[in-house]
């Protein structure tokens, strides 16, 4: 995972074919669904991975790809498995591949910006509330490191679309870029005490002087690193720049638990 510029604003540095369509359009075109079983509809997460992207479903073409490193491979697989357990718990997971409807791989360098994830995430909310098996009175946003970064500057309104959304939660976001938190919605920061890549210090102080700051609930796990809740990941993964990533037992069990105690669910 390269981060030389992850916080940066940098969007548009990418020119893509998918370029001449709209938000909207690469928003149906790129993303996956996961629906609980049962009829009617579901509570719904529209999902933002990190920078490092989605897994592919073709396991031989991440293996072999030696642009991806070890890290990168850990946060692809685990936006898909996250979606999976919020499934099993009853909700439905619009998980939105940016990557690919830019068509970068990854965006670890800055190809994605702050501004570009925010369109994505309006257009997804706008479109998710009309499909047949999402309860549009209960739709939340959910998004980890460059995702939640996208969160943040989406949170950061007016937005057309906010009055779709019940509620956000940002997992390990890089607060760098973020001024304010201005849409009126419960939002959920989820931060790594020992974090080296999206230093928690800058969004505590993002939390104490947002507007929205009465509606924020702030968590911050003492000595874990960015991605502490990726279960596949050893405890220490060192890469490059002084930065590192890592899995934390207790920072994952209750950072999960918290994301289902605030979107009223239990473990």
């Amino acid at each position: 995972m390269r981060y030389i510029l992850i916080f940066a604003a940098l969007s548009g540095l990418v020119p893509t074919a998918a370029s001449s369509q709209s938000i909207e359009s690469r928003v149906v075109d790129n993303h996956y669904t996961y629906i609980p079983s049962g009829e009617g509809t579901f509570p719904t997460l529209i999902a933002i991975p990190g920078c490092s992207g989605i897994s592919s479903e073709d396991p031989a073409f991440e293996n072999s790809n030696p642009n991806l490193q070890e890290d990168d491979l850990l946060f692809r697989r685990h936006y898909r498995k996250m979606a999976i357990k919020l499934r099993d718990k009853g909700f439905a997971v619009y998980l939105i591949d940016v990557h690919k409807a830019e068509g970068v791989l990854t965006a670890c360098g800055g190809e994605i910006g702050s501004e570009k994830l925010a369109d994505y995430i309006s257009a997804a909310t706008g479109w998710v509330a009309e499909q047949p098996n999402v309860d549009d009175r209960e739709i939340h946003l959910i998004g980890w490191s460059m995702g939640g970064r996208g969160v943040l500057e989406w949170l950061h309104g007016p937005r057309e679309s906010a009055e779709n959304l019940k509620s956000a939660i940002a997992v390990y976001p890089g607060c760098e870029e973020a001024t304010d938190l201005t849409i009126q919605i419960p939002i959920l920061m989820l931060l790594g005490g020992a974090d080296d890549i999206a230093e928690p210090g800058r969004c505590e102080d993002l939390a104490r002087s947002a507007s929205a700051k009465d509606k924020i609930i702030l968590k911050v796990y003492p000595g874990a690193r960015h991605g502490f809740d990726i279960e596949d990941a050893p405890p220490l993964v060192e890469i490059g720049g002084g930065m590192t990533v890592g899995y934390q037992r207790s920072a994952a069990e209750a950072s999960w638990s918290e994301i289902l105690l605030f979107l009223g669910r239990s473990d």
